[in-house]
Order: structure tokens, then C-alpha cells, then sequence
């Protein structure tokens, strides 16, 4: 039977522990890959203004999302003026996106992406320090603010209804983690943010979808509350920062987990037989009963050294 499954029907099982063939593959830098991109919320316009209404500069010789020009939002009045990206205007974009699917992508798990997590728009509209400032200073403002960016999400998933059979998750990117810890306490994160990740999560899973949250640094002492809102699967690339063995002992088995070796250190920077020596150690993120979706970095990482990672996986099943 494992052989009849399609790429998609195996990500689905990986995801929900439901007894996989093997761990999910994410390396499109070899065309191994069980996924496919539908639609990446990444957009700016000619002007370099994205759909929140945010203008960046950018440097062409420099490889990052850019600097925001201004934040949008100094008042609470401001934040009445704001236009979100209207939904029924992107599900048509995704609508025709898989339209464009090769019979190939086709068997694979199907996912929209988007750098625009609640977290990163906030930040983008209001500025970080600021924000951070707010969360004690001004709660109402910092309420007004996530849940501008959390309707959009909402409204979002509720026009994608029609297409709700045609693609498997939401993949959100909100880096919360810096090298030691994460970037605010838990006990905020389940104050301001918590609630409205459990809106767009429940929103998700009312069409039958999956939820996926891209969060790099040492994460790891908000896994337990990405559990808590129903978040499907968790993609922290640092893993040594997280900790292999505390990630493993706590969580496997909970969540599931987009992981490889880590990405800061040793994958990028390390010889092949450093990443072969952690490779069995993210593999402990992942149970017999599935949980585990390998995957490649590309940034600046040499080719031997993921190469190495998937040669691990494919021999191991």
C-alpha cells in the first residue's frame, strides 16, 4: 500500500501521525520534494509596496527583504486607515495558481506561503520597539494592531472555502526566537498573540487544512503554546539553538516538525562529517508513527552537506 500513496497522501500522514511510509522530503534543490508552493504571499508592487500597504527599501546588491521605509501606525487613529489586502482579490490569484499545476505538482501536498504572519505585519506597522514598548504602555493599541493583520488571515480563509479541497495548509512566518530565548515572555505571547494564531488555526481547520508556522531562533519555549492553538507544524531551521534533545524529549510525538540539521552552524558551515554526526539527532523530532518532514536550506549551504541530510533519510525510510 505504501507505494500507491502519492506525495500529498504521505505529508498528510507524516503531519497526523498516521503511520507514514517514510519521513516527508522538502529538498527542491535535488527535485526531491513532496510539496509544492501554490501561491507565496511575498508580493510588492512596482513602487515596492506590499499588499499591508508598507513601502521597503531595498539595496539590489544586498539579499534581504529590505528595510520598512515608515510604519504606518503612531495612533490608535492611524490604525482605522490602514486597508488590508482584499481576499477575494488574492484567493482569485490562488485560484488560477492551481490552475497552472503540472499533473506532477498535482500529487503533492499543496501549501500557500506567506512572510506576512501576524507577528511580522505588526512589526512592519507599528515598528518593533515600539510594539514592544506598547505591549506594556498601550495594550489597545497593540489589540488593534495584530487583529488588523488576524481579520485579514480569517477573511482570507474563509473566501479560500471553494478551494478548500485543493490546498493542505497555510504556511505563516513569524520569527519569534533570538539566540537565547524567545522574544517575549510566553505569558504575553498567550495575552496578544495566542488568541488570534487560534482564530486563524481554527479558521485553517474548518476547511480541512493544516497550519504551519515558520519561527526561527530558540523557539522552544513557545512550542508547548503553538500546540496549545492547534498549530500543525512547527519550522525552526536553527535547530541546535532550540536544542535537539529538549525539542525531542518534549515535544515529538505532539507536533509535528519541518526540521533539518542546523542551519546557523553547522550546515551551512560544517564539514560533512559534522552534519552527518547531528543528522540522527533531529531525526529524534520525529516518532515511528510519523511527525518528521526533512527538508534543505539552500542560503549559502554547500551541496555536500545536504546532500549528506537527504542520503541519511532515503537510506533510513
Amino acid at each position: 500500500m505504501a507505494s500507491d500513496l502519492t506525495s500529498r497522501e504521505i505529508i498528510k500522514r507524516v503531519i497526523h501521525f498516521q503511520d507514514p511510509p517514510r519521513v516527508g522530503l522538502y529538498f527542491s534543490r535535488f527535485g526531491v520534494d513532496d510539496t509544492v508552493d501554490v501561491f507565496d504571499f511575498h508580493i510588492r508592487d512596482a513602487h515596492n509596496v506590499d499588499p499591508w500597504g508598507v513601502q521597503w527599501v531595498t539595496h539590489p546588491d544586498v539579499p534581504s527583504l529590505g528595510q520598512v521605509k515608515e510604519h504606518l501606525v503612531k495612533t490608535m487613529a492611524d490604525v482605522a486607515k490602514l486597508t488590508p489586502p482584499d481576499p477575494v482579490y488574492y484567493v482569485q490569484q490562488v485560484r488560477e495558481a492551481l490552475a497552472r499545476l503540472t499533473p506532477e505538482q498535482r500529487d503533492k501536498y499543496r501549501f500557500i506561503a506567506t512572510s506576512s504572519g501576524i507577528w511580522e505585519v505588526s512589526r512592519y506597522l507599528r515598528g518593533m520597539a515600539e510594539l514592544m514598548e506598547d505591549m506594556v504602555l498601550d495594550p489597545a493599541l497593540v489589540d488593534a494592531v495584530v487583529a488588523f493583520s488576524a481579520d485579514y488571515w480569517v477573511a482570507f480563509l474563509e473566501e479560500l472555502a471553494p478551494l478548500a479541497d485543493e490546498i493542505d495548509a497555510i504556511w505563516m512566518f513569524d520569527d519569534w526566537g533570538t539566540q537565547s530565548d524567545v522574544m517575549i515572555s510566553p505569558t504575553m505571547w498567550r495575552r496578544y498573540f495566542g488568541p488570534h494564531y487560534r482564530r486563524i488555526v481554527a479558521a485553517a481547520h474548518a476547511l480541512g487544512m493544516d497550519f504551519w508556522l515558520h519561527s526561527c531562533g530558540r523557539v522552544t519555549n513557545l512550542i508547548g503554546d503553538f500546540i496549545d492553538v492547534g498549530m500543525d507544524l512547527v519550522n525552526p531551521y536553527q535547530s541546535k539553538t532550540c536544542g535537539y534533545e529538549e525539542v525531542a524529549e518534549k515535544f515529538a510525538g505532539k507536533i509535528a516538525f519541518l526540521a533539518t540539521v542546523d542551519t546557523q552552524a553547522t550546515l551551512t558551515r560544517g564539514t560533512v562529517a559534522q552534519v552527518k554526526s547531528e543528522i540522527p539527532r533531529v531525526a529524534k523530532w520525529g516518532t515511528e508513527h510519523g511527525g518528521l518532514i526533512v527538508s534543505n536550506y539552500n542560503y549559502d549551504t554547500p551541496e555536500e552537506n545536504e546532500q549528506a541530510v537527504l542520503d541519511y533519510f532515503l537510506a533510513k525510510g
